[in-house]
C-alpha cells in the first residue's frame, strides 16, 4: 500500500488526472488547516488546480515520514512556498483515512506556523525557539 506516496508524487508534479485515482470511489473529505472542507474527491482536484498554479515558482510539497496504522496513514511533509516574499519551509501533517481498497476517503492537514506565537499564554506557553 502506498496510496500518500503516490498521492505525493502526482502532487509534485502536478497530475491532476493521477492524483484523482488516489481517492475513494464512495465518498470523500478534506478538511484543511482553517477547519475549511471540501466534501468531494472532485472538488478537491477542482481547488487544487485552481490554488496550486497561483503559488510562487519554487513551490513544493516534500515528503519527510509516512506511516500507516489500518485504516489510517500519517504524512509528515514540508510544504515550500512563499511567506511574506521569502521562501518558507512550513512543516505540515496530513492524516488519511483509507477506505477498504486502500483509497483516500478522508484528509485532514495540521501545519506548524514557524514565527508564530501561542494565543493562550503567549511566548510563556511554549517552548524554545529552534536556532
Amino acid at each position: 500500500m502506498a496510496v500518500v506516496e503516490d498521492f505525493v508524487e502526482f502532487y509534485a508534479a502536478r497530475d491532476w488526472d493521477r492524483l484523482a485515482t488516489c481517492f475513494s470511489k464512495t465518498g470523500y473529505e478534506r478538511v484543511g488547516p482553517y477547519g475549511d472542507v471540501i466534501d468531494s474527491a472532485e472538488g478537491y482536484i477542482e481547488f487544487l488546480r485552481r490554488v496550486v498554479p497561483t503559488l510562487k515558482e519554487g513551490y513544493a510539497l516534500k515528503p519527510v515520514h509516512v506511516a500507516y496504522a489500518g485504516d489510517t496513514a500519517i504524512a509528515e511533509l514540508v510544504e515550500h512556498l512563499e511567506v511574506k516574499g521569502v521562501m518558507t519551509d512550513l512543516p505540515e501533517a496530513i492524516v488519511f483515512r483509507l477506505d477498504d481498497e486502500g483509497l483516500i476517503k478522508g484528509m485532514h492537514l495540521y501545519l506548524q506556523q514557524p514565527g508564530g506565537e501561542a494565543p493562550v499564554g503567549g511566548r510563556d506557553a511554549m517552548g524554545r525557539m529552534p536556532d
